[in-house]
């Protein structure tokens, strides 16, 4: 090798050393700078929302995307970049969780209700929730299988789990509305839940709380006589880690505001499949 292409290569060495150490400076820069940033939102945390109680707040629903939507007609003033059936959609942040990748949920509370509804020729709009299964003791068929009650009213049978959707280390509270044929579903659920059993240290063996684990929801294609649609799919994927037990303490505190009395949001009415 010659004295020049010594002296080039050297260079060339050089070159890329001084790019290394200005990569691991800018990385060590930003590295810094997360952390400061990490540390002030901290010491700061819950500022600005000193006055916001429960009554200010509402929970994000997990909405299944059907065909109709306007979320997914472009042409439309709700419609939401990207949306397309099948897809599980944040009502609050408009966050797309696509139909087979779906998004990662730990169950924290379930309640039943007897919501009455105003029919859409009439107006539509919820008239009352009721919480007393009996309601449904003052009501009739009719011919498509609706409960009637005798000022017209028709009464839907609502099933809502309440979770934390995860993503990494982040999460979000929602509430996830279930009704018609999607009523199965929440049972299968709600069996699966109360099915796990876990052996303590002791040998006692007894039913953990449901945010001890998480599922996978997605969406599959259904059908029956009325239509077609999107209708929810939920898989166990396992029992959180010890790295997740931040999470188990999230979700064990919103369970604990979990009641009757605050649903946290307007219930959205469901398509009667």
């Amino acid at each position: 090798m010659t004295e020049k292409n010594e002296k080039v290569t050297e260079e060339k060495e050089t070159q890329a050393t001084e790019k290394k150490e200005v990569a691991q400076k800018e990385a060590k820069k930003k590295e810094s700078t997360a952390l400061t940033t990490a540390t002030a939102f901290e010491e700061d945390a819950g500022g600005g929302l000193e006055n916001i109680t429960a009554e200010d707040l509402t929970i994000p629903r997990l909405k299944i995307l059907q065909a109709l939507n306007p979320e997914v007609n472009k042409r439309d003033g709700k419609y939401v970049e990207g949306a397309a059936a099948g897809d599980i959609m944040n009502t609050v942040t408009k966050e797309l969780y696509t139909e087979n990748d779906g998004c990662v949920v730990i169950p924290v509370a379930y309640k039943r209700m007897f919501l009455e509804w105003t029919p859409r020729e009439s107006g539509g709009g919820l008239v009352k929730q009721h919480v007393d299964p009996n309601i449904l003791n003052q009501t009739t068929k009719d011919k498509k299988g609706a409960d009637i009650l005798e000022n017209g009213n028709y009464i839907q049978t609502s099933a809502t789990h309440y979770g934390l959707v995860v993503d990494g280390e982040s999460f979000q509270q929602v509430m996830i509305p279930m009704a018609g044929t999607q009523l199965k579903k929440s049972r299968t659920w709600n069996s699966v839940m109360a099915s796990i059993k876990v052996k303590s240290t002791t040998g006692k063996v007894f039913t953990p709380p449901s945010y001890s684990h998480k599922y996978k929801l997605t969406t599959v294609p259904e059908s029956n006589d009325l239509g077609q649609w999107f209708g929810w799919s939920i898989e166990l994927m396992g029992v959180l880690t010890e790295e997740d037990m931040f999470l188990y303490q999230e979700a064990k505190q919103f369970a604990g505001n979990i009641s009757f009395e605050n649903s946290f949001g307007k219930p959205e009415e469901e398509a009667p499949f």
